[in-house]
This record gives structure tokens, C-alpha cells and sequence, in this order.
């Protein structure tokens, strides 16, 4: 007991009347701990040593008190005779001693550490009769301001689909310190001083990752004229109807439900203005105003000639009574100034009768006022300029801004100060810099700021951190009519049009649904080396009833029926949305985090066990598990690698939407569902990847609570222009390239 008391800082005393342990320490965490450890460790021992001598030693042995010989001396009222004294010393029972293993103490304190127990408040100040030591050392850690409550820093994820990690306690054992939350500080006491730094820097790291957590997206946009020789160039946002390509590789997997534009180029011919872009359709010629005047008045002429036709033959084919009829009931309301009143209907006026107040013109005539009409019609376009071009429907905008003159006002005297020049160096490369030089430098810079910004934030992270580029194409929602009217420079879509304007980048998430496309497209590849199939289910679960459904993706092998990974929530830390001018395909480049759980444990082991897959349709059927897992969709994923130049890997999937049907097995009640191939909607993705990056973000999976990874941000970015980051940009244009010169052939022919 002594040596436990020594090695936990405790004091341990035992009463032997109430028959209880006192356990007096600094902290309520260190009296637990030592009470697990003689709970588990000391009284098991002791019952099993009781067990073995069976109270041999506690009491006087009844057997050896019954052979012992019984003298008058025994009876003898005066027992203080020496031969009395040396006949009981000599009949005495013999004691045994409970022999056993002794306790191992240290193993004890070790294995109690690595027990993680039930999380408590951490308000418990230090006890008054706790033992002191000069060994110890204590540090506080202090939340920063912005931190509402601690304990959403200091508790974790769920650890195995289990209860939530608790850090405070963790870290704690890991380092062998006694961490105690107090208010909003955490008061750190070890014996070990590089122990306590290195609790206080994980919980630093701790608020830091958590800060992080919290941020949005950081999305950056990038354009990039790929054409050397090209002079300078404005941004434009093209309607989607009014893009040349909008038919063939504009698809879109996820819709936002916005009007969607394109950016396109618009290049400065000599004199400094915008020429209107070679991607942009022309917009149908409208009508001018007497273009429309005169149809109105063609169709009103031809709707009264139609009438009075109607007219002359329903004339012709009433009797003589009915036209009377219908006269006198015509005549009757407007009798009065009517010409034509007391004639019979099927007669009509002389020629001179009545001309001052009915004229009907005849078809010559009609058709002589629709000759003359026209005539004057031709006339005015003649003298009236020529309608708008579709050119002039793109907006020119002029190359600088207009300089509003000032009024003149009193002489002045103004003193000219020497203008400080700059240095020759920084006038020469000013000048030496091209357009397309500065947008690639512009581009380098702010991918480099993102990804160190992401990069920093995920290197604490816990789970699966991918780096990878996707082709496809990128659309802009949010675009008022001012905006399209101008043509921007390519320093305002970040700065101004991102963040002042409200525009947001929408990526298609998909790089073609044609079968002919990505055929040629694999064509420039080599010869693939892998090829794998798995089915990628999308579900609503949960482990328990009473707590709310959460979005999973459950990864399964064809072949196998096995749940190979579960990914319970996916965090986009970096979007880069590279725009190729005058070309078919962009990029997105995308830093993101999966965080996984287990899937031996229900309700993942319970699904699996109702999933069957058909070795020939490759056709999958499930169940549901009720209140604990519903699926929503399926993949059905089909990859093909090939292995470009080190250390690049080109991956196409095709990916099929299966169609989800109820099938129902007579009457036992068993609902499956059935997903079939070869029937869904289908679409194929080409991601490119750089393999050393894989094998870095592989420490991550195996992070303690706290800490950060080994590998640093410029492992991932690198330091000059010849690192990694750079060469991805690089071999990411190289296959746009590849791909704009095939695609260009075929259509060719």
C-alpha cells in the first residue's frame, strides 16, 4: 500500500473497523485511478490467496486445539505458575502466514492509465491533505476569447462509433499528467517537465484545429490563357445558350437551379479595344419598330377580310325570312342615322346612295393600300440607318477611363517636388513582364497562400486527407446584367467579383457523358494497370434511436460482399476552379477531409449480412435496417489507373446511378430492394493524382488526440518554381492540351 501511495501521490489508509479504504490525493481523478487500481489489482490478489490457504492464519486451528492434552493445570484458578506458562506455550497452534505473489505496482499504474473512464466535470480543486513534492510541474493553458465553450474544443468526435473522445482524459494518459479544467483554464501537474510541455502544446493544437474546423470553403479562381502569342485579355461571362460548346460539354450532375454563364476571352486588337469573343454566338436579330407596325397592320387587314368573307356567306346560305329576321333585330338599336334603314336586306344602294355615310372599300382597293404601305415602308429603311449587328451586342468598353474636366479656378503657385525613381532593376522587369507572365504569377501565388492556409489546418486532422484534380468544366451562377455588360480584368473575378459581388463558381462534377469522348480521350493514355469495380452506397444512419440520422458513404467491392471503408462526414478545405480560356475542359483542384468509423459495428455489420450481389448482372440487393440505416442511392463505380510520367496517375471511372426497385418475396414479409445495372444514368470522371502525396497523408490516420503530423506544408507546396505543386499545375495544362488537340481532330473529320 505504501509503495502505490508513493507512486500515484496519495494517501492510503484502511479502517479496519468499517472495514473501507481512505484515499486522500490531489485531484478527484487521481483517487479514482488509485481506487480502480486497488479495486482491480489488490483485492482480486488477496481474495485468491484466501481461497488458496482457506483462512489459514486468520484463526486459531480448531484441529490442533482438540489433540492438545488437557492437564489439571488448564482448570487450575492460579495460571501463573511458570510450569503452567511454559505447558500453554508449548500447546499453542502454530501460525501460517498467507504466502503469495506480491503486487506489481508499477504495471498496475500503467494499466490503469490506459483505461479511459466516464468524462466528468473538471471543476475539482486540489485536496488539503494531498502529498507535495519538489518534482512536480504545473502549467495552465488558457482558451483564447473567441472560444464560447471549452468543452466543445476539449470533446472529440465519436472514437470507434462509440461515445465521443473526451481529450482532456486522453491526453492526460498519453502524457502522464493530471489535466483539470477550471473555468475556462486547464491546469496541467506532472513529475515530468517535458511531459507538461507537451500536454500544453497539444491542447494549443487542440484550439487551433478546432478554429480551422470551423472556417468556410476557401475557394479560389484561376484563368489561364494557354496561347503564348496572345495579346491581352479581358474576361467575359457568356450565357450558357449563347456558348458555341453548350451541347456537348456542358453537362451537369448536380443543377443549382440558376442561370449559368461561361467565362470567356475577349482579346485587345490594335487600337486598344475588345474584340468580340470567337465562343460567343450571335444573338437573334430583333425586329425594328416599323418592322412590327407593319404586321400589326397586315394581320388586322387580313383578320377583317376573313371576317367579312365569314359574313358574305352565311348571307348566302339564310333564307329570305331569316335574313329579315336577322335584319330587323340589327336595324332595331341602331336605327337612328343608320343609311341603310327601311331597304331590304337582299338588296343593296345604288351607285350615289347613301356614299356620305357607308363606304366598304372592294379587294382593289385593299390591296391598293397594302402596295402603298409597303412602298413607304421601303422607303423609310432606306433613309433610316442599318439595324444593330450582333457585334454590337457585346459590350466595348473603352480601354481607360474618362477624365471629367475641372473648372478653372484661381491661379495657384505650386511647388514641384523630384519625383523618387524607382530602381533600374524593378523598371526593367516591370517592363519585361508580360500579360500572360503576371496571370501566371498571379495564379502561383494565390494557389500557394490557399493550400499553406489548408494544409495547416488539416495537419492535426484525424482520418483520410486527399489531394486531387478533377477535369470538367466551370460555371458561374449569381451574374446580374451589369456584370455581363462589362468585360473584366483578371485580377477582379477574386477580389471584386468573388467577394464584393456575391458570384460563385459552380463545378459541373463530372467530365463527359459521352461514350465517344472519353474513348478518345483514353486513347492518348498508355496501356491502364489496374482496374477495380465497387459499388459506392449512399445511406442515412444512425447507431442509436434516439439520435438523429447522419449522412454515410458505405464503399463495397463488386466481388466481395464487404464493407471496405465508411466515410461519415467529407470537409472541403481548398476548391481551386482553374479556367482554360478557348478551351473545352477545366480543372478543379480539391483539398479535402474524411472522417471514417468503423464498420464491424452495427449498424453496418447488420446491413452487410442482408446485401447479396449477382456474379454475372453484377446486380445488388438489399434491406434496410429499420430505425438504424436507409439508403438513398448507389454508384456503381468502374476505375481504370494508368500510370503516366512519376508521379502522376491518371484514373477514368465510369459511374452508373442505379435504379432503385421494391421487390417483394410473397408473403413472408421481407422487403428487398434491388438495384439494377445497365439501366441508370451514366457519366464518366477523369481525376489525376500525385502519388507521393498519398503516401504523406498516411501518417494522418493514426494521429494521436492533440498532435500534428510529421510531414510539413512545404513537403506538399514546396519552396521554388520546381516543386511539386508547380509540376501538378504543369502536367494538369499538358493533358488539357493533349485533350484540345484530339478533340479538334475529330470534329474535323
Amino acid at each position: 500500500m505504501k509503495e502505490l501511495a508513493k507512486k500515484t501521490k496519495t494517501e492510503i489508509n484502511f479502517n479496519v473497523q468499517e472495514q473501507y479504504f481512505e484515499i486522500k490525493g490531489r485531484s478527484q481523478q487521481t483517487c479514482d485511478d488509485t481506487s480502480k487500481i486497488i479495486e482491480s489489482n489488490l483485492l482480486p490478489q488477496l481474495n485468491t490467496l484466501v481461497d488458496e490457504n482457506k483462512f489459514k492464519g486468520t484463526f486459531e486451528d480448531i484441529e490442533s486445539i482438540a489433540s492438545a492434552p488437557v492437564t489439571p493445570a488448564t482448570y487450575s484458578p492460579i495460571s501463573n505458575s511458570p510450569s503452567t506458562s511454559s505447558l500453554t506455550s508449548q500447546t499453542s497452534p502454530q501460525i501460517h502466514r498467507a504466502v503469495g505473489r506480491p503486487l506489481d505496482i508499477e504495471a498496475a499504474v500503467k494499466n490503469s492509465d490506459r483505461k479511459e473512464g466516464r468524462f466528468r466535470g473538471y471543476y475539482e480543486t486540489e485536496s488539503d491533505g494531498g502529498d507535495s513534492d519538489d518534482d512536480e510541474y504545473v502549467e495552465t493553458f488558457k482558451f483564447a476569447k473567441n472560444i464560447a465553450d471549452p468543452n466543445e474544443v476539449l470533446i472529440g468526435p465519436p472514437v470507434n462509433n462509440g461515445r465521443p473522445a473526451e481529450y482532456l482524459r486522453i491526453i492526460g494518459n498519453d502524457t502522464d499528467t493530471e489535466c483539470c479544467l477550471i473555468d475556462r483554464q486547464i491546469k496541467i501537474v506532472g513529475t515530468s517537465e517535458e511531459a507538461v510541455k507537451e500536454a500544453l502544446e497539444r491542447f494549443k493544437n487542440l484550439q487551433t484545429i478546432y478554429k480551422r474546423r470551423k472556417r468556410s470553403t476557401i475557394i479560389v479562381p484561376c484563368v489561364h490563357c494557354p496561347d503564348e502569342a496572345a495579346p491581352p485579355f479581358g474576361l467575359y461571362f457568356c450565357s450558357l445558350e449563347r456558348y458555341v460548346h453548350h451541347q456537348q460539354y456542358t453537362n451537369i450532375l448536380n443543377h443549382p437551379g440558376k442561370p449559368l454563364h461561361v467565362i470567356i476571352p475577349s482579346f485587345k486588337n490594335n487600337a486598344g479595344a475588345f474584340q468580340k469573343p470567337a465562343e460567343l454566338i450571335d444573338a437573334p436579330r430583333q425586329p425594328s419598330v416599323a418592322m412590327m407596325q407593319q404586321r400589326q397592320q397586315q394581320q388586322q387587314q387580313q383578320q377583317w377580310a376573313q371576317r367579312q368573307q365569314e359574313q358574305a356567306k352565311r348571307q348566302q346560305q339564310l333564307s329570305l325570312e331569316e335574313q329579315m329576321r336577322l335584319a330587323s333585330f340589327q336595324h332595331k338599336p341602331v336605327s337612328f342615322g343608320n343609311p341603310d334603314i327601311g331597304m331590304a336586306p337582299d338588296q343593296s344602294p345604288l351607285w350615289g346612295e347613301n356614299k356620305s355615310f357607308v363606304v366598304r372599300p372592294s379587294e382593289q382597293s385593299v390591296l391598293k393600300q397594302q402596295q402603298q404601305q409597303q412602298q413607304k415602308f421601303q422607303q423609310q429603311q432606306q433613309h433610316s440607318p442599318a439595324p444593330a449587328t450582333p457585334v454590337d451586342d457585346f459590350p466595348a468598353l473603352p480601354t481607360a477611363p474618362r477624365v471629367t474636366t475641372q473648372k478653372k479656378g484661381p491661379a495657384r503657385r505650386v511647388m514641384r517636388l523630384t519625383n523618387q525613381k524607382a530602381s533600374p532593376a524593378a523598371a526593367s522587369r516591370q517592363s519585361s513582364i508580360s500579360h500572360l507572365q503576371a496571370v501566371k504569377e498571379y495564379n502561383l501565388f494565390n494557389i500557394k497562400s490557399a493550400l499553406e492556409d489548408g494544409l495547416n489546418g488539416v495537419r492535426g486532422f484525424k482520418g483520410d486527407i486527399k489531394l486531387s484534380a478533377k477535369m470538367g468544366k466551370i460555371f458561374w451562377t449569381k451574374i446580374t446584367p451589369e456584370i455581363q455588360k462589362q468585360i473584366w480584368n483578371f485580377q477582379d473575378l477574386k477580389d471584386i467579383l468573388v467577394k464584393e459581388h456575391g458570384i460563385q463558381p459552380h463545378f459541373n462534377d463530372l467530365t463527359t457523358t459521352s461514350d465517344d469522348i472519353i474513348g478518345r480521350m483514353s486513347d492518348i493514355l498508355p496501356s491502364p494497370y489496374s482496374r477495380s469495380a465497387y459499388f459506392e452506397i449512399h445511406a442515412q444512419a444512425r447507431n442509436q434511436p434516439v439520435l438523429p440520422y447522419q449522412p454515410v458513404v458505405m464503399y463495397m467491392q463488386q466481388g466481395v460482399v464487404e464493407i471496405k471503408k465508411v466515410v461519415t462526414a467529407t470537409n472541403k478545405v481548398v476548391e481551386i476552379d482553374w479556367v482554360s480560356l478557348n478551351r473545352k475542359f477545366d480543372f478543379q483542384l480539391l483539398l479535402q477531409t474524411e472522417q471514417t468509423a468503423r464498420h464491424d459495428v452495427k449498424p453496418y455489420s447488420t446491413f452487410i449480412k442482408k446485401v447479396s450481389v449477382s456474379p454475372v448482372t453484377r446486380q445488388i440487393t438489399y434491406e434496410n435496417v429499420p430505425d438504424f440505416l436507409e439508403v438513398e442511392y448507389i454508384l456503381l463505380k468502374q476505375t481504370t489507373k494508368y500510370r503516366i510520367h512519376f508521379p502522376f496517375v491518371v484514373e477514368i471511372t465510369r459511374v452508373e446511378k442505379l435504379p432503385l426497385s421494391a421487390q417483394k418475396f410473397g408473403s413472408y414479409g421481407i422487403d428487398k430492394i434491388l438495384g439494377d445495372t445497365g439501366k441508370g444514368q451514366v457519366w464518366y470522371d477523369m481525376e489525376v493524382y500525385y502519388s507521393t502525396y498519398d503516401e504523406i497523408f498516411k501518417s494522418n490516420n493514426s494521429l494521436p488526440a492533440g498532435k500534428l503530423a510529421s510531414w510539413t506544408v512545404e513537403d506538399i507546396v514546396g519552396r521554388d518554381s520546381s516543386d511539386a505543386l508547380v509540376e501538378y499545375i504543369r502536367c494538369l495544362l499538358m493533358i488539357v492540351e493533349k485533350y484540345e488537340e484530339t478533340l479538334k481532330k475529330s470534329e474535323q473529320k
